[in-house]
This record gives structure tokens, C-alpha cells and sequence, in this order.
């Protein structure tokens, strides 16, 4: 298998997990978890700025399930009224940022004593997409 193909099954994996893990109701602690997927998505933003060809087509395809995954989210719970929701969107829109929803929880009561989900999973979108950029950036250093 090449390493892009590679490439491309690991962006799958946080989804993967979340889909799994809603499914199967499967338990694991959110600040492991957390922990675990920020090495890993960290890592992968690594491998993503080390691949042959564009920069910019690597960040963009690295991110290419985080951006269609937050869009659905935005459109389901912020452009649209409970019900004018589709569930099976609204369901599969929540499982890639699953593994970060930690790090949306903690920083969003830095702001308010209030959880508010949208606020917690918009926040573990924006972290993800903040890990993956560090490690593709830091990869870049580590090239040259």
C-alpha cells in the first residue's frame, strides 16, 4: 500500500472511533481518549506535510473529512431549527470530534459555567483542527 493511500485511512480513524463508539456505546475515558487522538492526530499532521507534492493540497485533503464533518454539524445545529433537522446528519456529524470533545468541554467553562453542547463540540472541532495544523506545521520544520 503507498503511503498516501495510508495517509488517506488514517484521516478515517477519528471517525471511526466516534462511530464505534456511539454504536457500541463503548466507554472510555474522555481526557484518555483525548490524550490518545492528540498524539495521534498530532502525528498525522506530521505525516500529512511530509508527503510528495503541494503543501496546500495535503493540509486541505488532510482535513478534508474535519471540514465536510463541521460543516454538516454547523448546518445541522446552528443553521437549522430542531426540527428541520435530518437525525441520521445530525447523529453522523458528531462522531469525528468525538475524541476531542475533552478538550471542548475545559476550555469552554473556561468562559462559562454553562455547558452548552454545541458550544463543547464546536470547540473540540476547532481543537482538532488546531492539533493537526500544529503537527503539520511542525513537520514542516522537521523537513527542512
Amino acid at each position: 500500500m503507498t503511503e498516501n493511500k495510508k495517509t488517506l485511512i488514517w484521516i478515517l480513524i477519528p471517525f471511526i472511533y466516534g462511530l464505534l463508539s456511539n454504536y457500541f456505546m463503548i466507554f472510555i475515558p474522555s481526557l484518555l481518549s483525548q490524550l490518545v487522538f492528540a498524539i495521534f492526530w498530532f502525528w498525522v499532521g506530521i505525516r500529512f506535510s511530509c508527503l510528495k507534492g503541494s503543501s496546500i493540497k495535503w493540509f486541505i485533503v488532510g482535513n478534508s473529512i474535519w471540514l465536510v464533518s463541521f460543516l454538516l454539524y454547523l448546518w445541522q445545529f446552528v443553521a437549522l431549527e430542531d426540527e428541520g433537522r435530518n437525525m441520521f446528519l445530525a447523529l453522523i456529524s458528531q462522531n469525528y470530534m468525538l475524541p476531542f470533545i475533552w478538550s471542548g468541554t475545559r476550555i469552554s467553562l473556561l468562559f462559562s459555567n454553562v455547558l452548552d453542547g454545541a458550544t463543547i463540540t464546536i470547540i473540540a472541532y476547532l481543537t482538532m483542527f488546531a492539533v493537526f495544523t500544529l503537527g503539520f506545521i511542525v513537520g514542516k520544520f522537521k523537513v527542512r
